[in-house]
């Protein structure tokens, strides 16, 4: 017999019985719409998790630092390292070539009491530099340029700059310095959604605006001691300006000038030098600018006398799903690692449990449609035994006996599994507003803001094939019982 004919008669023994075929139908509905919406809540929670930290910092972003001992589990005190693996170019070179590395960015840390002044005695403002490597800072995603341009390769070793989005709102006029009017004077700022800048910063092509660093952090409030060297300023050029970082927020925290890594060490000689000089055999200890060089190594030895040049790295990695091997990779070089993907599986780490409530839910429910499925079919087996009968006497194969009650089976699977999808897409609607309006919040769910049930297709093909499998695997015991009765005492059967 075709596999169409033996199709089609399964489909029509599917409709002779309508209403006892569509409580069976429903069953598996609701197990299959029990099962995604279990599931779809899971995904939502580990969705949830990972938006929540990734307002934190890039999921793709892993800093690294120089691993400068541990905590000994048993005295609880720590314990230096002896040999330290340094953070310098071979130790990047060694990270880049990492699998799944895109881009890295050295950082150093250091706290200038500088000022960067704007067109001459016009303005001025006290700056936050942050480094990052020139070369790759289009790579990070977090730069976005609102005028102008990133840095790039061309601006490796200089003192070329990007300001933050609020920089320009720091400025303040000389006049409210020199007044001494400290409560006027502006430290930081904090701009809102909509704020426009005051003016553009840029001036890489723009010679009417100038800036320079300055490390005398009187500039601009008292006179000149003339029996020391003049502090040198030291001229830069803006080449952008950031777009507002809001982090899914109302307001913009940003007040950092990015520079090259390479060029803020240079502007640090440049310093030192200014330092020197000014400070030379002065009995009154006055420093006009000063570095303070945040370093966790001391007491510590570094590998092969290498030096420690950077005092963290920002490494960059292709794909999230490759950002923990990536740190595993990093740690077996003797490196401390800090990523954002570590609390997100330590945090899905801690809601498994619930998750796994939630599918065992879903699991019994598909469980119990899976009961009304064999129950349906020993059901169809009775009322059809005469039938059976005759088609073993004309010579029906029993194979296309038994396959026949799969299809039925299958058929019965995949328009619950098919229905159980669209009922599942209606639950997940109604659940994810009713959260986003807090309506889940008397239960201990607090998901305002964020979608609760996600669906994703995978999981649609995936509830479909589970509920084919479920109806054959449950039609199989009917179907074999129905090729054992005996040919005969199956036509008596009235």
């Amino acid at each position: 017999m075709r596999k169409l004919d033996l199709f089609s008669f399964a489909f029509a023994n599917f409709l002779r019985r309508k209403a006892r075929s569509m409580l069976t139908v429903f069953g598996v509905i609701i197990g299959t719409a029990a099962v995604v919406i279990m599931l779809s809540i899971g995904i939502g929670m580990n969705k949830g998790i990972e938006d929540q930290i990734a307002s934190w910092g890039n999921l793709r972003e892993i800093t690294v630092r120089c691993k400068t001992g541990t905590y000994n589990e048993e005295t609880g005190e720590w314990e230096q390292a002896a040999v330290v693996e340094p953070l310098d170019d071979i130790s990047v070179q060694k990270i880049r070539d990492i699998d799944g590395v895109v881009a890295i960015s050295p950082m150093v840390y250091s706290q200038y009491t500088q000022s960067l002044i704007k067109d001459r005695k016009s303005k001025m403002m006290y700056s936050d530099i942050t480094t990052v490597d020139a070369a790759t800072m289009a790579d990070f995603d977090e730069y976005q340029v609102l005028y102008g341009r990133l840095l790039n390769e061309s601006d490796v070793g200089t003192t070329n700059f990007v300001m933050s989005f609020n920089v320009p709102f720091m400025f303040n006029d000389f006049d409210v310095i020199k007044n001494g009017n400290w409560e006027d004077i502006v430290y930081g700022y904090e701009s809102k959604a909509g704020d426009e800048i005051p003016f553009n910063p840029v001036n890489e092509f723009d010679d009417s605006i100038k800036y320079e660093f300055t490390w005398d952090y009187n500039y601009g409030t008292s006179a000149i001691d003339a029996t020391k060297p003049r502090i040198i300023n030291q001229e830069a050029k803006c080449v952008g300006i950031l777009m507002q970082n809001l982090n899914g927020g109302n307001f913009d925290y940003s007040s950092a000038i990015y520079m090259d890594v390479k060029g803020l060490m240079s502007l640090e000689e440049k310093l030192k030098e200014n330092q020197d000089r000014y400070n030379k055999n002065s009995g009154d200890g006055v420093i006009y600018g000063g570095v303070y060089y945040y370093d966790e190594t001391e007491g510590s030895t570094f590998t092969d006398g290498r030096e420690n040049i950077y005092n963290s790295l920002t490494v960059l990695v292709d794909k999230v799903d490759n950002v923990l091997e990536v740190v595993d990779a990093i740690n077996e070089m003797q490196f401390e690692t800090i990523s954002s993907m570590d609390y997100v599986k330590k945090q899905q780490e801690q809601t498994a449990f619930l998750r796994g409530i939630l599918g065992a839910i879903g699991a019994v429910a598909f469980f119990v449609a899976a009961i009304s499925i064999a129950n349906t079919m020993v059901m169809s087996i009775y009322e059809r035994t005469r039938e059976i009968g005759i088609m073993k006497v004309i010579g029906c194969k029993l194979s296309d006996i038994r396959s026949m009650f799969l299809f039925e089976a299958a058929i019965i699977g995949i328009t619950g599994g098919l229905m159980g999808i669209g009922l599942s897409y209606i639950i997940s609607i109604i659940l994810n507003k009713i959260a986003a309006g807090g309506g889940l919040d008397a239960f201990g769910i607090y998901a305002a803001g964020a979608t609760l049930s996600i669906i994703p297709l995978w999981l649609d093909i995936a509830a479909v094939v589970l509920a084919t499998v479920v109806g054959v695997v449950s039609g199989l015991y009917p179907a074999i019982r129905a090729t054992r009765l005996s040919a005969l005492e199956a036509i008596k059967n009235e």
